[in-house]
């Protein structure tokens, strides 16, 4: 089974991936990062030599890249990524669908010393936060099932996710 984490940029889907696939064994994917490597640029520099509509295009071709056939991945995924309608549609016919929530305030707090968040303006402001999530709540919503991370460590959240995937 593939577990796609899905949620806000700083709501903990790679810290929390990189621990539920060292707990069960399964390979990590950060799709971010793969697509920096696939790229050869960062995510900064594909949105401002490319453009976000790109970007996108990189994100959907990630689907028929070989490394998908394993069944055994956590896939960290880029906060938009789920946006697509066929993004999300591949997500869950492959596995199960988590979004990681958490409140704007603590995604504030966990971005505030970055400055590689295309989508977001410098200095990180809770008011564009708060727009995005709402921008985008009805697509996480559409997750198999959302989990907190507010003041949560990542070994409970594990825990959790592991719970809700071995009664599913």
């Amino acid at each position: 089974m593939i577990i796609f984490l899905t949620g806000m940029m700083g709501s903990g889907k790679t810290a929390v991936g990189q621990a539920l696939a060292e707990k069960l064994g399964y390979i990590f994917i950060d799709l971010d990062r793969y697509l920096e490597n696939w790229a050869g640029k960062t995510i900064p520099e594909i949105f401002r030599d490319e453009g976000e509509a790109a970007f996108r295009k990189m994100e959907h071709k990630i689907r028929h890249d070989p490394i998908m056939n394993n069944k055994e991945l956590v896939v960290a995924t880029g906060g938009g990524f789920p946006l697509d309608s066929e993004n999300r549609m591949w997500m869950k016919s492959l596995g199960v669908v988590i979004w990681l929530q958490a409140k704007p305030e603590t995604i504030l707090k966990r971005l505030e010393n970055t400055s590689d968040r295309p989508l977001l303006p410098q200095p990180v402001n809770l008011s564009h936060i708060e727009e995005l999530i709402e921008k985008r709540a009805f697509v996480y919503k559409m997750a198999n099932y959302y989990i907190k991370t507010d003041d949560r460590p990542v070994d409970v959240i594990v825990r959790e996710i592991m719970k809700r995937i071995n009664h599913a």
